[in-house]
């Protein structure tokens, strides 16, 4: 795994200056923002790694990754959309919005935002969206900004939206948010069916046979007929149970190998999308750059001592564990 180098954070807000027009030390907050929510991802992606773990039995080992993993995946995904907000207070997109501005619109308008009344910076920052924001940097005359356009645009059509990918951050991050857990190949164990056929054990895999069988099922106390219950086996284990009314129970509802991914396909594409993301920042600061200056009536902070902390001391267990501990 390579990573790029991450961003440097800028000194603290109050020592910028704020110009006209724009609202430069919530674009450098924001700026912040995403360089932290980065840069707590590269951590988890690196810690999602198996050689960064030693003498681990192997199903804790994939534990610890999958915990690793995850944290990795909602905090890139949340990087996009924090970056998205950096030009959306800085320029005051935002303004366009409202009654008069450029892109008012009233059928989707949900009321003014007013500058410094209250709540007014999280009301902007609800307000942000992909679609707002290139529709304004793609009117934009200032080059550098139609330059960050085309690579944003092109960012989300290879990493966001690519249904060619099998695996998409945000696709996979908004499954953990709103509808379940995510599933990883080296957690899933097929269910192995062995069938006794004229005294002979018969594997169906090995074999690479697809077995059917189909029983009826009835009403324990009436004796009734009640509908037909449908065992195949391909790949792994799955029952449909057909009721008589016309009610079916489909064992596919429930076994879903297209939405598995292994540790290497989303690790590959993590540090992939990460890279890009580094590199899509750049374009965006180099464009904001030269409105970000130190306010006359500070100090630029001067760094006297840095304080380095070793991760490895709480994110690595040395310490073998053996099977019989894990149960």
């Amino acid at each position: 795994m390579k990573l790029n180098p991450i961003p440097e954070k800028l000194y603290g807000a109050d020592n910028y200056m704020e110009l006209e027009s724009k609202d430069v030390r919530l674009s450098v907050c924001k700026i912040n923002d995403f360089i932290e929510t980065l840069g707590d991802a590269s951590i988890s992606l690196i810690y999602s790694y198996e050689e960064e773990h030693k003498n681990l039995d192997e199903k804790f080992l994939n534990i610890i990754r999958r915990i690793h993993i995850r944290h990795a995946l909602i905090d890139l995904n949340n990087c996009f959309d924090i970056l998205l907000q950096i030009p959306w207070f800085h320029y005051r997109i935002w303004k366009e919005y409202n009654t008069n501005g450029k892109y008012y619109n009233s059928r989707y308008h949900k009321g003014d935002i007013i500058r410094n009344n209250q709540g007014w910076v999280e009301k902007v920052e609800n307000s942000c969206s992909y679609i707002r924001v290139t529709k304004y940097l793609k009117d934009s005359n200032d080059p550098k900004l139609k330059e960050f356009y085309r690579e944003l645009t092109m960012f989300n059509d290879e990493f966001r939206f690519n249904s060619n990918k099998k695996v998409q951050i945000r696709a996979i991050a908004n499954q953990l948010k709103h509808r379940h857990n995510i599933k990883l190949k080296e957690f899933h164990e097929p269910t192995k069916l062995t069938l006794n056929v004229n005294g002979n054990d018969i594997n169906f895999e090995e074999k690479n046979l697809v077995p059917v069988i189909r029983s009826k099922f009835y009403d324990k106390d009436t004796n009734l007929d009640c509908g037909e219950i449908v065992i195949r086996y391909e790949d792994d284990l799955n029952i449909d149970i057909n009721y008589n009314s016309g009610e079916v129970f489909y064992g596919k509802d429930i076994i879903n190998l297209q939405s598995l991914f292994s540790f290497d396909e989303l690790l590959s594409e993590m540090v992939e999308y990460t890279n890009s993301i580094i590199l899509l920042y750049e374009k965006l600061y180099d464009a904001l750059k030269d409105n970000i200056q130190i306010n006359p009536m500070t100090k630029e902070p001067k760094i006297t001592k840095v304080t380095e902390y070793n991760l490895d001391n709480y994110f690595k267990n040395n310490v073998e564990i053996s099977k019989e501990q894990n149960g």
